[in-house]
């Protein structure tokens, strides 16, 4: 029963986020139009410097989720903890199916969605080993008791 209540629940925080999209996507695109007439939006090379500043917030994200969730992801093992924390990483952001899916049902072809996923699931798995090898890493180094 508690597995059904929490699918239950589950379906409902996928649902929230979906109605806000479509309810968006109605009337978002057409005022964000508006609004942009007769600015100029700078190429994504020329704020790479931000981009790269503000990138510390998925990993201190990453950090934070590992942090209380670590004594039951170790339980595992470093390897299989961080295979795990990446696949989570890749579905809390859509990336693991629904991104795959939805860019082969508008129409790319499987092996280009594949491959343009592909690349936005390297960075997430590499998030993932740095934060669970670095994380016990550190933890080996400044406690007394480390975990597995």
């Amino acid at each position: 029963m508690k597995i059904i209540l929490l699918l239950v629940v589950a379906i409902l925080a996928a649902f929230s986020g979906f109605v806000v999209h479509v309810f968006t996507v109605e009337w978002l695109p057409q005022w964000i139009s508006t609004q942009m007439q007769g600015l100029e939006v700078k190429p994504s090379w020329d704020v790479r410097y931000v981009a790269a500043i503000t990138s510390i917030e998925m990993g201190l994200g990453a950090v934070g989720l590992y942090y209380f969730g670590r004594y039951k992801f170790i339980q595992i093992g470093r390897f299989k903890s961080a295979l795990l924390f990446s696949v989570l990483l890749l579905a809390l952001n859509g990336r693991l199916i629904r991104q795959p899916l939805m860019d082969f049902v508008i129409g790319n072809p499987w092996h280009v969605a594949l491959v343009q996923n592909a690349f936005n699931w390297l960075s997430w798995i590499l998030m993932a080993f740095i934060v669970i090898y670095g994380y016990e890493y550190v933890v080996t180094l400044t406690d007394k008791k480390p975990l597995k």
